[in-house]
């Protein structure tokens, strides 16, 4: 991924399909929070100018419009820290919020600096008076690796109702990791708060796929929920994972649900070189691999209610309901799968539906 130089740059393909899983996702996680919540806090390190050099609108101006058109009420006070550590940058993105019209009990709170400097020193103060932090989005979106501490990250998640969505430039990590600079060392240290990543580095196989896994091992051990985006270049090649991580089940499916958005086939990836005029041979995701991780979890259990079925798929596959309704009844067609006549509360079931109380027996 190139590190631009300009004020303003192009948008590529990548980007764009990020932004979209991020306003798919914000157009339901501003009601939901806003709903229960007098205040709710979006956060945008690394945040850039506001727009690229085609006029399309940046995660800033995403975040704002999502919340200021949103059909349902979002009516407690939402805070916008937005955090550019470039001048030129911060001062048009300025320009662009002040072009937008927005509702009094919008807050916005641009800092130019660091983004590690100034989410730490929010935190501090908020430790400091003994407050719990409001419920949090945080994207954090580099183009490179440092500046993006892994236990500033750990902190915030800690934090209840707090979420993250990471840009993990796993490309850049891996061309640098055997640098000979201490420093540079340091800073991929720091990012996965382990030493860890130099053994990879030293190691054998596919060092990006390594770096990718023991990222994902580091937030799986301060979020419940962890979720990863691919995003390919235009010649195909892993740039980076955009890492979700959170500790709310809700939060969770909405952010699959965006995911799935983006890529409808289920690889959870985008790549520039994909033409975007060029015939799609499959129209919807196969659910053998889903099958088969039924089939290991399942199988040789008691008759088990399709609720629990349902909770697996959702907190721990990338899958929704409507893949597990048609792994199911593939299932039940090629005899592995037997459901009861009669659900938990002693009515029938009717024929190929599988309510959260109808029983199952994996064979």
């Amino acid at each position: 991924m190139t590190v631009p130089e300009e004020t303003i740059w192009e948008l590529e393909p990548h980007t764009a399909a990020k932004h979209r899983i991020l306003q798919k996702y914000l157009d339901a996680w501003f009601p939901i929070l806003a709903r229960f919540n007098n205040r709710i806090v979006y956060v945008d390190g690394f945040s850039g100018p506001g727009r690229y050099s085609g006029g399309e609108p940046g995660s800033p101006i995403i975040a704002l419009q999502s919340a200021r058109t949103h059909r349902a009420k979002l009516a407690g006070e939402i805070v916008f820290l937005f955090v550019e550590e470039r001048r030129d940058r911060a001062d048009n993105l300025q320009r662009e919020i002040s072009s937008l019209q927005l509702p009094a009990h919008f807050k916005v709170d641009l800092e130019c600096g660091e983004f590690a400097e100034s989410l730490e020193a929010k935190l501090d103060q908020l430790d400091v008076a003994g407050h719990q932090i409001a419920p949090t989005f945080a994207l954090i979106d580099p183009f490179g690796f440092s500046g993006i501490p892994y236990n500033l990250i750990s902190r915030l998640l800690s934090k209840n109702r707090c979420e993250v969505l990471i840009t993990f430039v796993v490309d850049s990590i891996n061309r640098w990791l055997t640098h000979p600079d201490p420093n540079i060392r340091s800073h991929i240290t720091e990012t996965f708060g382990t030493t860890a990543a130099m053994a990879i580095a030293e190691g054998m196989g596919d060092r990006p796929a390594q770096l990718k896994n023991l990222y994902q091992q580091q937030l799986s051990k301060v979020a419940q929920f962890v979720r990863y985006f691919e995003m390919r270049d235009s010649n195909d090649r892993v740039v980076y994972y955009l890492f979700f991580a959170s500790n709310n089940r809700l939060g969770h499916l909405r952010m699959k649900e965006a995911m799935w958005n983006v890529d409808p086939l289920g690889d959870f990836t985008f790549s520039d070189s994909t033409n975007p005029n060029q015939q799609v041979l499959f129209s919807s995701p196969s659910v053998e691999p889903l099958i088969s991780e039924l089939e290991s979890e399942f199988h040789g259990t008691p008759e088990i209610p399709t609720e629990r079925v349902e909770t697996f798929v959702l907190d721990r596959t990338p899958y929704l309901r409507k893949h597990m309704r048609k792994a199911l009844s593939q299932l039940e067609s090629a005899g592995r799968l037997k459901v009861a006549e009669l659900k938990s509360d002693g009515t029938k079931r009717r024929s190929g539906t599988y309510p959260n109380d109808s029983l199952l027996s994996f064979q």
